[in-house]
């Protein structure tokens, strides 16, 4: 029995053995019929060889940074007979130390980049010299036409010709795309920024000559457009050139502008006393008497005396901001509910991280009333206790220059595709409307405009045709190590907005420990404040049917 079972196994595997060697020969059989597999199809996409990236300009056309082609020194060196007399001949003709040259070319193989960019000078002195190994090679890189003047904003572009820092690297897929597709050359989108120029010239000789005269660790500045929260110009000083990037260091690098926090001081004032107006709490229908001191309780009954430089005797608002009086905005802050301070603190941005394209920014700090001491409004009113950046301080005063709403700083004018198109157009825009009412900034513009008359603390800024609205300030600087004041290291600050009656402009300086012979705001920034001014009238930039004497303006 079993072994009938076995033979019909048997036949039964012959059986699919037979089937399926007969399905191979027919399939063979019709290969062999119908011809071979014709191939797939492929063809190799042609990709751009070169990308261009775009370029940068202000708001007049001027190009602050552009792609241009350069010449680089580069050595094969296999092809080198001698890398000591080969370095001694490039020592002479393109000044590149000779024991560098030996030294950094024995820690490659094949080939070493001996000089990036060369002078016309010295590739036609290589060209001439015809040395053996030698390669002057055509690479494309960036160039910056303006130097280090508004290099911190621009930033810089690598070896590689990839954005580093600043707007280079914030807008590198816009500036340098991937390769397209079908086309030789592919170029990047070119941007025009709310940069003018001429103004920003002026603002960094004026940075130049404060550091000539008053020796500060370092500067900031900003022109802003009054009605519009464009950044028409910025500074940050020690400066840098982004053509010589590899130079630099870190801290010239940083665009302080929006990187820097500190107290501001007195410049604050304009903003917290037109909070106290605004929240129409403290009672400034008779004057404050300011004998030189000021002395309130606390909650838990602690005396605390705040000082002024000297006596201001009888003060009103405007006069508080003419003479800076601690005192009177004291008294004024500690009748103001913490909450409405504080709100209407924050809508002006003192709390905000403001969004510029700029990379690197950093947000003011205002605490929250549930966190203040008992002097906490007192010292936040003469601006101690809040960290701001120079930022902070134009984009809020652009409250006083709308007649109550702050504006949205921004550097971004327009980005245009290579054929011209424009892909995107900015216009202002209102960050926070209707923070304080009309009447309050009339009151504390003319405050400002007071201080620049004689008595004030601003009259350095003053401009003959022009009606200035200024406030300095002088600032103690935090330790960071033991978070106390510091005696020997002040910020000396002039915030103005001119003209007063039609505001167009917002300017900002502030030196951070100056070390001459003054620390005062009014002696240090009040004068750079008040030349950038007359120089704008010159330039044509306040015109003059801006340049008329106010009458609106006076104090009460």
């Amino acid at each position: 029995m079993v072994s009938r079972e076995k033979a019909t196994i048997s036949r039964l595997l012959i059986g699919i053995t037979v089937i399926c060697a007969a399905a191979v020969f027919i399939r063979v059989l019709f290969l062999l019929i119908s011809g071979p597999v014709p191939e797939s199809e492929y063809d190799n996409p042609s990709v751009a060889q070169q990308v261009i990236r775009g370029s940068i300009t202000d708001r007049n056309g001027k190009l602050l940074a552009v792609e241009v082609p350069y010449w680089s020194c580069a050595l094969i060196l296999n092809e080198v007979p001698d890398i000591q007399q080969t370095a001694k001949k490039l020592e002479q003709l393109i000044a590149v130390d000779a024991t560098t040259i030996i030294s950094e070319a024995a820690q490659r193989s094949q080939y070493y980049l001996v000089k990036r960019r060369l002078t016309e000078q010295e590739r036609t002195a290589l060209e001439q010299a015809d040395i053996t190994g030698i390669r002057i090679e055509k690479r494309y890189g960036r160039a910056y036409p303006q130097q280090h003047h508004a290099a911190q904003i621009l930033g810089f572009t690598n070896s590689e010709n990839r954005g580093i820092e600043g707007l280079e690297l914030a807008y590198e897929r816009e500036l340098f795309p991937y390769p397209e597709l079908d086309t030789q050359i592919t170029r990047g989108a070119d941007i025009e920024v709310t940069l003018d120029m001429d103004l920003q010239y002026l603002l960094d000789l004026q940075a130049e000559a404060i550091n000539r005269e008053h020796y500060p660790d370092s500067i900031v500045g900003i022109i802003m457009g009054a009605q519009t929260g464009e950044i028409l110009a910025a500074t940050s000083y020690p400066w840098y050139d982004p053509q010589s990037y590899q130079q630099s260091d870190v801290e010239s690098r940083q665009n302080k502008v929006i990187t820097a926090r500190y107290e501001p001081g007195s410049v604050f004032k304009i903003f917290s006393l037109a909070a106290e107006l605004q929240a129409q709490d403290a009672d400034m229908s008779e004057p404050f008497f300011c004998d030189g001191s000021y002395t309130f309780t606390t909650p838990n009954g602690t005396e605390t005396t705040i000082n002024c430089v000297h006596a201001h005797h009888t003060v009103n608002p405007q006069t508080m901001l003419a003479y800076s009086c601690n005192g009177a905005v004291s008294h004024w802050a500690l009748q103001t509910e913490d909450q409405k301070l504080y709100d209407l603190l924050s809508a002006l941005g003192f709390n905000a991280l403001w969004h510029t394209e700029m990379p690197g920014g950093v947000g003011g700090t205002l605490s929250s009333p549930d966190t203040w001491s008992g002097r906490s409004k007192v010292t936040i009113s003469f601006g101690q206790e809040i960290a701001t950046t120079a930022l902070h301080l134009v984009t809020a005063a652009t409250a006083l220059a709308t007649q109550g709403s702050v504006m949205q700083p921004y550097i971004i004018k327009t980005i245009r595709d290579a054929q011209g198109v424009v892909q995107y157009h900015s216009e202002p825009q209102v960050a926070h409307a209707d923070v304080f009412s009309p009447e309050v900034t009339h009151e504390v513009l003319a405050g400002m405009v007071l201080a620049t008359q004689t008595g004030g603390t601003a009259t350095r800024t003053a401009v003959p045709g022009v009606t200035v609205a200024a406030k300095t300030g002088t600032a103690q600087l935090i330790d960071p190590d033991t978070r106390t004041y510091e005696t020997d290291r002040s910020l000396a600050s002039t915030i103005a907005i001119v003209p007063a009656e039609d505001p167009q402009y917002i300017i900002y300086i502030g030196a951070i420990n100056p070390k001459g012979n003054t620390i005062w705001g009014s002696n240090i920034a009040g004068p750079a404040v008040g030349t950038i001014i007359a120089d704008m009238v010159r330039q044509g930039k306040l015109t003059s049917s801006a340049m008329k004497n106010i009458t609106t303006y006076s104090s009460r």
